[in-house]
């Protein structure tokens, strides 16, 4: 049966991007937006919730799971999840007023931003990184190995670079790599128009992947600030 309702959750996305919760949990997200739920407000039970999503039960607390990492649910025993925090949207909305609407500034802050903290997160990620988070990291690359669809490497591209974030262990910087990418998905974007610009993201991704499975914190810092400058370097140069 379990077997049955995953291959249902693949159906009803269209494209898998990743592992399917990763979908479900910015289903979840846009979910409580919609409802303009508040902190305190409960979410619906799990099976009202699979079902509205035509998801699996599995598929779900793992997308349950990913908001309670990011500080946006909190489970109460024998009551479900509640609202715990509506920051992240906050976030998001001032990120969206602050950054520069012309496209050459608002690419030069982002890679600089990037340049800044991505680096430091792949070091840290190598040191606290599961073997499950690495499996999930995995996964997400062979995909993207395979794919040319731009929207999906975009999404692919984002799931990445937060799983690197999530695998960091700080929850503060797993909301903010996660509000970028909401914030910033035209650029990255772009990085996905034309096959050269794809293997040289993929090339990147499993360099960085490569340092993340040796638990190499050196490594991950270079390979993340070479990736950074190398896409850098493929968007600055068409501004």
């Amino acid at each position: 049966m379990m077997a049955k309702t995953e291959a249902k959750d693949t159906q009803s996305q269209g494209t898998a991007v990743g592992p399917a919760y990763l979908s479900v949990a910015q289903r979840l997200r846009s979910f409580i937006v919609d409802e303009r739920l508040k902190i305190g407000d409960s979410l619906p039970t799990e099976r009202q919730l699979a079902e509205r999503f035509v998801v699996s039960r599995h598929s779900l607390r793992e997308a349950l799971r990913v908001l309670q990492e990011q500080g946006i649910l909190a489970p109460q025993q024998g009551s479900g999840n509640y609202i715990a925090s509506t920051d992240i949207d906050l976030l998001e909305d001032h990120l969206r007023r602050e950054t520069p609407s012309d496209a050459t500034h608002q690419n030069q802050d982002i890679f600089e931003f990037r340049a800044m903290m991505e680096p430091e997160i792949a070091a840290l990620a190598a040191e606290r990184i599961s073997d499950r988070e690495l499996r999930g990291l995995t996964d997400i690359v062979t995909q993207q190995g395979g794919e040319r669809n731009p929207r999906t490497l975009r999404l692919l591209d984002d799931a990445f670079h937060l799983g690197i974030a999530r695998a960091a262990g700080n929850h503060v910087v797993s909301s903010v790599i996660r509000s970028i990418n909401s914030v910033v998905g035209q650029v990255r974007g772009e990085v996905y128009q034309g096959p050269t610009r794809h293997r040289v993201s993929l090339a990147g991704h499993q360099e960085i992947l490569e340092a993340l499975a040796a638990r190499d914190s050196g490594a991950a810092r270079r390979a993340m600030q070479s990736h950074i400058a190398r896409i850098r370097g493929f968007v600055m140069d068409d501004d």
